[in-house]
C-alpha cells in the first residue's frame, strides 16, 4: 500500500511539473507569434511606402519623357 501512495505521489508531482512547463511554453510561444505579426505589419508598412515611391518615380519618367 505505501508503495502504491509512493506511486500515485510520483505522477501527481510528474503531471504538476509537466503542466508548468507547458504553460510556460504556451507564453514564449504567445509572445514569439506577436513579434512575428509586428513583424509583419512594419513589412507590410514599407511594402507599401516602396510601392508608393516606384509609382512616384514612374510618373516623374514619363514627365520627363514628355518634355
Amino acid at each position: 500500500m505505501k508503495k502504491l501512495a509512493t506511486l500515485f505521489a510520483c505522477m501527481f508531482v510528474l503531471a504538476a511539473t509537466s503542466c508548468r512547463d507547458t504553460n510556460k511554453e504556451a507564453e514564449e510561444t504567445e509572445v514569439i507569434v506577436e513579434q512575428i505579426e509586428s513583424i509583419e505589419a512594419e513589412a507590410d508598412k514599407i511594402s507599401e511606402e516602396v510601392e508608393k515611391t516606384a509609382n512616384e518615380l514612374e510618373e516623374s519618367l514619363k514627365a520627363l519623357d514628355s518634355i
